[in-house]
């Protein structure tokens, strides 16, 4: 998430912030559950495929959609819960967590790829400099002396 949130442009830091807010909400929707069914974090999962399909929709990344397809995966392994009442919920918890480290490496590998294509972090770009704010006009040339 870190090198996402210093190397990425506005996709990977949205993601990272989405999968951070995702997890920390988390925390309080994980115990909302009906038999086996963990209502919280499957309402949390759907959210989190909207949004990564909103993204990957918006933006011209490949990642998003990878993402999408994960999320879609991590619904059904909740659908799979319900459907298959002798699952245990260990196999249940180590499939998601599974897909959740499968999500960071894809949002890892959107940073890598950003990196090698050359552009620039949002990060690296400067608003200000020690002569003010930046304005994105090219800089008069210094006056010589006379």
């Amino acid at each position: 998430m870190a090198a996402a949130w210093l190397k990425g442009g506005h996709p990977e830091r949205l993601g990272a912030t989405a999968t951070l807010v995702a997890f920390a909400i988390s925390y309080v929707t994980h115990p909302w559950r009906i038999g086996g069914f963990y209502v919280g974090d499957a309402v949390l999962d759907l959210g989190m495929a909207a949004f990564f399909a909103w993204l990957a929709l918006r933006t011209n990344r490949w990642w998003p959609l990878a993402m999408t397809g994960i999320m879609i995966l991590t619904l059904l392994v909740h659908a799979s819960g319900v459907l298959i009442p002798h699952l245990s919920g260990y196999a249940d918890i180590s499939a998601r967590i599974g897909l959740g480290i499968l999500g960071a490496l894809i949002l890892f590998g959107g940073v890598v790829e950003r990196w090698l294509a050359g552009e620039k972090a949002v990060s690296d770009r400067q608003a200000w400099s020690a002569r003010g704010p930046a304005t994105g006009r090219p800089e008069s040339p210094p006056s010589r002396p006379s």
